[in-house]
């Protein structure tokens, strides 16, 4: 337990709670500067969380929700900010910090493929929510997704041309699940920043989790494959539904993919140059997050990486 626990730890939290809405509630003033705040908004409860436990996250939560509201005067607003910052932030602060003894007499932590597939749940659960609260909406969630981008391409686009047709906006069916995807992937985002910067100082609790060795659950590949069938085969909202629940479930095997690519340039010389050039790769480009999902779920059942390491740093795969 780190040193002078009982004083420091409720002043850390109550920190970490105005930080964080203040953070979330700079996208009052306006600006893109102001987008980038909300978006490190959990980070101040992640390090509260992850240098002092749960209890912690959990008062850094609850100030920082408190903050909002009188700040906001809006219980939408907190809503909302306490659904996409502070509970991801509990679950991942309480996954992450649960360990018990190893058999080797060590200490063996909660694995972070489950942590990630946890926190994937989360967010095909928030969909799902989602789809119910538009269930009494004319077509659902679907098609009021569809109504917003008419909206928004009506705005920004020549006056008086007429809304794109239904055709147009195909890519809208995917929408929720892309926006899912996004928001546990910031959430990922400022956990690991937050554990990076609790090491720098020495103050992390629970060691490194390396990206090189995830392991996902043996049932998540099939319960990916069934989702993508779905989704192929399924007409009308439950077409929709299993699309956009695909699309959430394929994070775990996006990092899955990833962990492949760093497994390969740790047997490589250049290995920080490597990994450099295929983020900047990814990130200027997008589609190859594609790929990297492909390759995770290929991962699951050829082991790459186990073949890549048996074979040594210094030799060639056969």
């Amino acid at each position: 337990m780190p040193t002078g626990f009982l004083n420091t730890a409720p002043a850390i939290a109550l920190a970490g709670g105005l930080a964080s809405a203040l953070l979330y509630v700079s996208v009052l003033s306006g600006g893109f500067g102001a987008l980038i705040l909300v978006y490190l908004a959990p980070l101040p409860l992640f390090v509260s969380g992850l240098w002092f436990g749960f209890g912690a996250v959990a008062v850094a939560g609850a100030v920082a929700g408190g903050v909002v509201l009188l700040a906001t005067g809006s219980p939408v607003a907190t809503l909302g900010y306490a659904a996409t910052g502070v509970l991801p932030a509990l679950v991942v602060v309480r996954q992450a910090l649960l360990a018990r003894p190893a058999a080797d007499g060590g200490i063996e932590w909660y694995p972070p493929g489950h942590l990630l597939i946890g926190l994937t749940g989360l967010g095909v659960a928030a969909f799902l929510v989602a789809v119910l609260l538009a269930a009494g909406e004319p077509g659902g969630l679907e098609e009021l997704i569809r109504g917003m981008v008419r909206e928004v391409a009506g705005l920004f686009g020549p006056e008086g041309e007429a809304p794109p047709p239904d055709e147009a906006l195909g890519f809208a069916s995917a929408m929720p699940g892309i926006m899912a995807a996004s928001w546990l992937l910031m959430t990922i985002v400022n956990a690991t920043l937050a554990q990076g910067l609790l090491m720098r100082f020495g103050r992390n609790r629970r060691p490194p989790m390396r990206l090189a060795d995830l392991e996902l659950p043996q049932w998540a590949p099939p319960a990916f494959a069934v989702a993508v069938l779905a989704a192929m085969v399924l007409p009308g909202t439950a077409g929709f539904v299993a699309l956009n629940v695909a699309i959430i479930l394929g994070l775990p095997f996006a990092f899955a993919g990833l962990s492949v690519v760093h497994v390969f340039a740790e047997r490589q010389r250049s290995r920080t140059a490597l990994l450099v050039g295929f983020y900047l790769f990814l990130f200027l480009f997008g589609w190859p997050i594609v790929l990297m999902v492909g390759l995770g779920v290929i991962e699951q059942w050829m082991g790459f990486r186990r073949r890549m390491r048996a074979a040594g740093p210094d030799q060639e795969d056969e």
